[in-house]
């Protein structure tokens, strides 16, 4: 998604491509959105917009941006770790952009990738970045985990009154498991990804591999590049598992503000206020399985997942369905507008993260380059 700097024809190209992930986000959002309403009583969806003020249609905006604030402390605790100084600034402009790319990028996927090369371009070690960015994916599900244990009795009642919402929230719950699961492994055992690599480089597949990323000695790089994933891990979840326990209790409360963002304007629409525990388990779950629809950010999916379970909880389906897209809109469509602006006015530097002579790396010194 993002163009090389300095490389003839990319820079266009970069931007073409750009536009049209963001063309095509708007699009299926809105095309959802529109069917969603075509199924709802129009007078009663007009009715509950009218009960909106500025500050529900503002919560949710300013709830992510504490969110992004957070996430940033949290990048520079856990950086520490590995004798990293990053400057808040960079981990502000690495979470906006993370949740940018991800809201442009099919089921949300390509939000992690940027935010490594992002990292890597800055002159850190693309191995830590590597470390920090998906042990705290690993994190945001074991705190959905957490969530699901501890709440789980009140989602087996609350099932029995959802209707065919209660099949999404058990997808949800086996979701949560497996993708835990899969990436917790994937971390213990990282040097299983070398082994593949030198397996599959004489294979067919392995010279494609080869031909598309230009460099025959691809799989060595990557085997020895998996050995310092895993040098890494030890670093971070064996040697300094208090560091992790405090980044996951600092995950809890990010994913607590995110419900947050939608339960207020939930309970100000629809004068109801479901139980919290229950609204959140309900909020994650559904929020996991709305991202294994292939449209940009989940968009269209995340919306139509939320009415399906939330209006069984509020009795209230136009109600429901207005306060999830005034929440849709300050936590993607504003988003979306921050990105932008974020993207284009500001200039990303290279190398500029070297060690100092007590061995700290940090920002140093700086050429502005567009990334």
């Amino acid at each position: 998604m993002v163009s090389e700097p300095g490389a003839p024809g990319k820079e266009g190209s970069g931007k073409k491509k750009f536009g049209k992930s963001l063309f095509f986000a708007l699009l299926a959002g809105l095309a959802i959105n529109a069917f969603l309403g075509i199924i709802v009583d129009f007078g009663e969806l007009k009715a509950a917009f009218s009960k909106a003020s500025i500050l529900t249609l503002l919560f949710p905006f300013a709830a992510i941006l504490l969110v992004y604030f957070i996430d940033s402390f949290r990048y520079r605790y856990v950086f520490y770790k590995y004798k990293i100084r990053i400057s808040f600034r960079d981990a502000l402009y690495n979470n906006i952009l993370g949740f940018f790319f991800a809201a442009l990028t099919p089921s949300s996927a390509g939000g992690q990738p940027f935010q490594v090369i992002h990292f890597s371009r800055l002159g850190i070690d693309s191995a830590v970045a590597s470390n920090v960015v998906f042990s705290r994916l690993i994190e945001g599900n074991f705190v959905q985990l957490i969530i699901a244990a501890l709440f789980f009795h009140k989602g087996i009642g609350m099932m029995s009154g959802l209707g065919k919402g209660s099949y999404l929230l058990i997808a949800g719950m086996l979701a949560t498991v497996a993708i835990t699961v899969v990436l917790t492994l994937s971390l213990l055992n990282p040097h299983l990804l070398g082994v593949l690599a030198l397996k599959l480089e004489n294979s067919r597949v392995g010279r494609l591999i080869a031909k598309l990323v230009k460099d025959p000695s691809w799989a060595e790089k990557l085997s020895v590049w998996s050995q310092s994933l895993g040098e890494g891990f030890k670093v971070l979840w064996k040697h300094n598992t208090q560091t992790i326990v405090i980044d996951i209790l600092a995950t809890g409360l990010t994913q607590t503000i995110w419900a947050l963002s939608l339960y207020v304007p939930i309970t100000r629409l629809t004068g109801a206020a479901p139980p919290f525990q229950e609204f959140l388990l309900s909020y994650c779950l559904c929020g996991l399985v709305a991202l294994f629809i292939p449209t940009p950010g989940g968009s269209g999916g995340v919306e139509a997942s939320y009415v399906l379970v939330l209006s069984a909880l509020t009795g209230k389906p136009a109600a429901t369905m207005s306060a999830i897209l005034l929440w849709r809109f300050g936590t993607y469509y504003l988003q979306l507008l921050l990105g932008v602006a974020v993207y284009m006015a500001v200039k990303v530097p290279r190398d500029v993260y070297a060690k100092d002579s007590a061995g700290l790396a940090r920002r140093i010194r700086a050429r502005p380059v567009r990334a």
